[in-house]
């Protein structure tokens, strides 16, 4: 029924929203104006909003009117005091049931407000007057409350341990004295202690257990996770939802919802939570929170047994496997990588991949082998590390010996150094002694040099004397001179003048050397003799 009114009034919502508004456009200067308001509420990047800046004015003036058209009017007081209503535990179960009929309408008016309206709506309504968030964590808190209750009596058989005394309203004061504003990931408040103050700080009334038991047979659930994604589009939201010591952890448990649509949004959500600097620990975090509420043996075990169920859904069956991808393969420690990776080994992920690996679907089938290419073999890593360990062994073994070695090098380089400098002493020694060897040997060659000018003079006259001998003794064979010795040793050299008559003209040598006047004499033929003298008149005719 509640979802049929709902449905009813959502169409009738989206009729008026239909309806196009045939407003005059106005001047060129107010059209511009209202378009910079409108460029500057739908807080685009620059990129975008320089390309709408382009536009004529027609698209324009239609742009203003679709926004104003499309923009929820209340103010975020408005849906605040509405939620605080249904949270309200002195309603009666009357009362309720006819304020509840309009919840799944207010919130999805809510949403359309948080995704649409600029962000200075957004920041008001998450602000510390109005507190938006803690009131939209809470109430999907008690939307999904019983479904989670429903769990741990299943569990524990406790559903006779309601306390009636405590009342819903505490948990409201314990929501709020937890929240903070928002601030970077990695604030102070301890991840450990996210634990919902609905749940582990009260016990709610029988009213409330069946209030919450109403809520969650409609789509409230489902659209509060999309209030909280509209919250994280914007930087701002996505802090605070991340400081928040109790959001991730709802969100987390929404996982119970039967519908696969919002458990699909809702992992969509947790893996960009795991995505930021901070967020795998904000995660994991959730996941033993809802170990521990819903009474699971093993971290991860409803979402692989919704994985499995779900294997009709599509778009819930890639959320997951995309999911499981990011926690698994986003973390950079290998060991606890392979950690989170025997988590869904031992919950049946890997038996369950083999028979999805013919799905028809791609999308499906690119998680499957992203998963799978990034898979850690345990086995192999375990072979690797005993390589590793006998290659560590065998390097420090050769590093030991390089250190011998070195050693051993060393002292011979010290060895050879000093060979060398005793070489280099010693070879200054014979380059002087070289130096001096060369002066002796100048000297010597010089006095060679004129020795053998001296032989080669004596040479030359021994050769001329040699020279004349031989011409002496030829004029002697030829009879022309005559060799006379002397006692005393001498040598007279006489020429023949006539037969058998020697000229007076003689000159001695003494021993074997020769007058000048031998040159003379042999330097040509002897004249002929002189012709005999005439017969004197004196002497007697015979």
């Amino acid at each position: 029924m509640g979802n049929a009114g709902s449905m009813d009034s959502q169409q009738t919502d989206f009729r008026a929203h239909n309806v196009p508004l045939k407003l005059p456009m106005p001047e060129p200067g107010e059209l511009e104006e209202r378009f910079a308001i409108v460029l500057n509420a739908m807080n685009l990047p620059p990129d975008k909003a320089r390309l709408l800046r382009q536009y004529d004015n027609e698209k324009k003036w239609e742009l203003i009117c679709d926004q104003e058209r499309f923009q929820v009017k209340n103010p975020p007081h408005t849906y605040i005091q509405k939620l605080k209503g249904y949270l309200d535990p002195a309603v009666t179960r009357k009362k309720f049931r006819r304020r509840v009929q309009e919840s799944t309408q207010v919130l999805r008016e809510l949403e359309i407000s948080l995704r649409t309206n600029h962000i200075g709506w957004v920041r008001e309504f998450l602000n510390e007057e109005n507190k938006g968030l803690d009131v939209l964590v809470e109430y999907l808190s008690f939307a999904q409350y019983a479904v989670t209750f429903d769990f741990e009596s299943v569990e524990s058989t406790v559903e006779s341990s309601v306390d009636k005394s405590k009342p819903w309203s505490r948990s409201i004061e314990d929501l709020h004295r937890g929240s903070n504003l928002p601030s970077p990931v990695g604030n102070s408040v301890s991840r450990s202690g996210r634990h919902s103050a609905l749940r582990y700080n009260t016990l709610p009334s029988r009213r409330t257990l069946k209030n919450s038991r109403l809520v969650s047979k409609k789509d409230d659930v489902h659209v509060c996770i999309m209030c909280l994604r509209a919250i994280m589009n914007y930087q701002y939201g996505f802090n605070m939802v991340m400081s928040h010591p109790h959001a991730v952890n709802e969100i987390a448990l929404s996982l119970n919802n039967k519908n696969p649509r919002t458990k699909a949004l809702v992992l969509e959500l947790l893996a960009a939570v795991c995505l930021v600097r901070g967020g795998h620990e904000i995660i994991l975090s959730a996941f033993d929170n809802f170990k521990e509420v819903c009474g699971e043996k093993q971290r991860f075990e409803k979402l692989m047994e919704h994985f499995r169920n779900e294997d009709n859904n599509i778009d819930f069956m890639v959320a997951s496997m995309q999911f499981i991808n990011i926690v698994v393969h986003s973390v950079e420690d290998m060991n606890f990588r392979v950690h989170l990776q025997y988590e869904f080994t031992k919950l049946g992920l890997d038996e369950y991949l083999d028979k999805l690996k013919h799905t028809e679907s791609d999308k499906l089938q690119v998680q499957i082998q992203a998963y799978l290419d990034n898979v850690f073999d345990v086995g192999a890593l375990l072979e690797d590390a005993e390589t590793k360990n006998a290659a560590l062994e065998r390097v420090e073994e050769l590093e030991e010996n390089i250190s011998h070695l070195s050693e051993k090098l060393q002292d011979t380089e010290n060895e050879a150094m000093s060979k060398i400098v005793e070489l280099e002493k010693q070879l200054m020694q014979r380059n002087k002694e070289l130096d001096v060897v060369r002066e002796i040997y100048k000297d010597a060659n010089t006095q060679v040099h004129t020795l053998r000018k001296m032989v080669k003079e004596k040479e030359e006259a021994i050769q001329r004397q040699s020279t004349l001998e031989k011409k002496i003794h030829e004029l002697e064979k030829q009879g022309t001179i005559k060799i006379q010795k002397k006692g005393d040793g001498d040598i007279a050299i006489l020429p023949v003048v006539a037969s058998g008559t020697l000229s007076m003209r003689s000159e001695v040598v003494a021993g074997n050397s020769v007058g000048p006047t031998m040159g003379a004499a042999s330097s040509g033929p002897l004249p002929p003799p002189p012709p005999p003298l005439p017969p004197s008149s004196d002497t007697p005719e015979t």
